[in-house]
């Protein structure tokens, strides 16, 4: 009974041991692979690359409350221009890169839930 319990013990520090090593592991940044081999327009966005990254899903959940609940289709960006309230707007350019959106999704370690009603760019020809 002893032979088990300190089998048990010693497995469970091994198996933490192991897992600290791999923790220090570093993960390649999306940044630096996302955009290498596309050219995306930035005039064409509603907002500055800083600030679509760090508010890309404010941006989304808002426009798909204000367009789908209240029926305000249409976005006025700080420069004047309109887009439409729709990720078909952000994949018009996006789209590209097939890659766009999962890299970085991954490497944050998050799952949207856009693709549980749209189309992903991974599943278009």
């Amino acid at each position: 009974m002893i032979v088990i319990g300190l089998t048990f013990v010693l497995s469970a520090l091994l198996y933490l041991f192991l897992q600290e090593g791999n923790a220090e592991k570093t993960i390649e940044q999306p940044a630096q692979y996302v955009h290498h081999s596309v050219s995306v327009d930035s005039t064409r966005c509603i907002a500055t690359k800083e600030f679509m990254r760090a508010n890309h899903m404010r941006v989304l959940n808002e426009w798909r409350n204000s367009a789908v609940r209240e029926g305000d289709r249409i976005y006025l960006a700080s420069n004047g221009s309109k887009f439409e309230k729709s990720l078909n707007t952000c994949l018009e350019c996006h789209k590209k890169n097939r890659l766009f959106c999962f890299n970085c999704h991954m490497y944050a370690n998050v799952k949207p839930k856009c693709w549980n009603c749209h189309l992903s760019p991974m599943e278009t020809p």
